[in-house]
């Protein structure tokens, strides 16, 4: 023990003893009073030797007058003093370290580490208990309050549920993760402190998200009632179509059914929205808004078949019979209404049919071989020409047509077509329809009183875009009436009874005519097309001379 300012009496400290010379000295373990110090072996070093063999001098005293013997330390014991002075500070700053350690651990022993969640809800610093019933209101809140909502444009809807799916959720092994962070809960894998405190410190920088464990939703369900409610919102398109033509009606000569548009429920895109919500646990409303079905036909697209294409007309001049109008009148009454397809014929004999008494047809005037004289069904040949006007400036195909021998008061030269039902001598007007669709036709005889009648033919079809026709004609050469004159007998006293009687018919110069149909596109002149050269003789006068002779008186 060192001196702590006061100096040592005579006889036993609690280090030593001092004898009666004063000399301190260490007694050996077991040794009750002073001995003698023994003297050093031979063995030692001389100068050992020497120092051992002096005696040692005193230590001083409290006063400085005297002075304690020197302890004698060796190197080994100095060696473990500064050992013990090692061990003593590594085991200071050991036990501070493990306190320090303690000190990081022990505010998480009861509670989640900060930074864990389980299905989205923060359970940092709440015990297990609290953290579980957090997490198990949410569980349950979320499996019963999670729903789907169908909606039609109706306002009716469909609820699909977790219960309807089948869909649970257990969030035990999730817990159970999140708890396990920062707690020693393995029995048989147990972490040190040292490994706990690591698990804290990481979990300060680091988010740990744990979710339930969800049961597989059964979607056999969402296809059934995906299913009814396809049924239940299908509608069949319904195609326009023409139920009647009314050649008589100028104005609306159609008559259409109207289109129906038809419904269809896309449930493919339905059900992956419906999916996505069933993964993500997403409750709403899904609108089921059916998609259009467009018909094939509508309404619009008839009337583009129905157009109008022409309408011809030519005057009935004021000198017409009455008879000779009628029998006009009965030549469209076959010709009103009807409807030819796309490819088929028309032609005029065929379709007017004979004209003779028991046909109903009447005898009139009518132009035949170069003259006008009485036959059955005078003035059809009027209907004919004004049926060739529309059809040709309507882009039909002519394929048989004939002009009169002479003009005709109701059209020009090169625009007329003549026909005839005389055994022998038929002459028919007829064209092909080739306009890609159906074409009708209405004729009439329009107009009141016997000064303003008209004939008038229309020719509706698939409209022509922009496109029109119109006939024209060119007088290429005029052929001059013979010099000589023709006599003839008027045996029938059409003209004149007696032989001393004369009637002179004047002729006429003829004309050579070409025809021409020119193409317009919305109004320009795009094409011109030959499509008849016409011949109209030129014809001497004719003397009829009677041929009855006078009585004598």
């Amino acid at each position: 023990m060192y001196n702590q300012g006061y100096r040592p009496q005579p006889g036993q400290t609690k280090s030593g003893y001092y004898d009666a010379q004063g000399n301190w000295y260490v007694p050996m373990p077991g040794q009750a009073g002073p001995v003698q110090p023994q003297k050093r072996r031979a063995s030692q070093p001389p100068s050992r030797q020497r120092r051992a063999s002096q005696p040692p001098k005193p230590p001083r005293d409290a006063g400085g007058k005297g002075k304690r013997p020197r302890k004698k330390r060796s190197l080994k014991w100095q060696l473990v003093k500064v050992l013990l002075v090692m061990i003593l500070l590594a085991g200071a700053g050991v036990y501070g370290y493990i306190w320090k350690i303690q000190s990081d651990v022990r505010p998480y022993l009861n509670v989640f580490l900060d930074n864990v969640s389980v299905d989205g809800i923060d359970l940092s610093g709440l015990t297990w208990e609290e953290g579980s019933q957090l997490v198990w209101d949410h569980v349950n809140q979320k499996q019963n309050g999670w729903y789907v909502r169908l909606r039609n444009t109706n306002g009716q809807y469909k609820d699909i549920t977790a219960q309807t799916l089948g869909i649970s959720f257990d969030p035990t092994a999730a817990l159970n993760a999140a708890w396990a962070i920062g707690h020693d809960v393995d029995g048989e894998d147990r972490k040190d402190i040292f490994q706990l405190q690591e698990e804290i410190e990481a979990a300060q920088s680091t988010q740990n998200a744990f979710y339930s464990a969800q049961q597989s939703a059964n979607t056999a369900p969402i296809d059934e009632i995906l299913q009814t409610l396809e049924a239940a919102a299908y509608r069949e398109p319904s195609d326009a179509y023409i139920i009647s033509f009314n050649p008589d009606d100028r104005d609306n000569p159609f008559t259409f059914q109207q289109e129906v548009y038809g419904q269809r429920l896309d449930t493919t895109a339905v059900r992956e929205r419906i999916l996505q919500m069933v993964q993500n646990l997403e409750s709403g409303e899904v609108m089921l808004e059916p998609e259009t079905i467009v018909p094939n036909v509508t309404v619009a697209d008839l009337q583009k078949t129905v157009e109008l294409r022409c309408r011809a007309t030519t005057p009935i001049s004021s000198a017409s019979t009455e008879d000779r109008t009628e029998n006009i009148r009965i030549a469209f009454s076959k010709i009103n209404g009807m409807s030819i397809p796309n490819g088929s014929k028309f032609s005029f004999n065929d379709t007017v049919g004979p004209r003779n008494f028991s046909t109903g047809f009447l005898p009139a005037i009518e132009y035949a071989y170069g003259t006008e004289q009485w036959g059955w069904g005078g003035g059809v040949c009027q209907a004919s020409t004004t049926v060739y006007l529309a059809a040709i400036q309507s882009g039909m195909t002519i394929l048989s047509r004939e002009p009169h021998s002479m003009a005709v008061s109701y059209t020009e030269y090169g625009k007329d077509a003549t026909v005839s039902d005389t055994r022998g001598r038929e002459i028919d007007f007829s064209f092909r329809n080739e306009s890609g669709g159906t074409v009708y036709l209405a004729a009439h005889v329009i107009g009141s009183g016997k000064k303003n009648l008209q004939c008038e033919v229309r020719i509706y079809g698939p409209s022509l875009n922009g496109t029109s026709y119109e006939l024209v004609t060119e007088t290429v050469e005029v052929i001059p009436k013979p010099e000589e004159a023709i006599i003839k007998e008027d045996e029938d006293a059409t003209y004149v009874t007696y032989v001393d009687e004369t009637k002179t018919i004047n002729g006429r110069e003829g004309y050579k005519v070409d025809a021409y149909l020119i193409i317009y596109v919305d109004g320009v002149e795009t094409g011109r097309e030959k499509v008849s050269s016409d011949t109209y003789p030129a014809k001497a006068d004719t003397v009829y001379v009677g041929v009855t002779p006078r009585e004598v008186m």
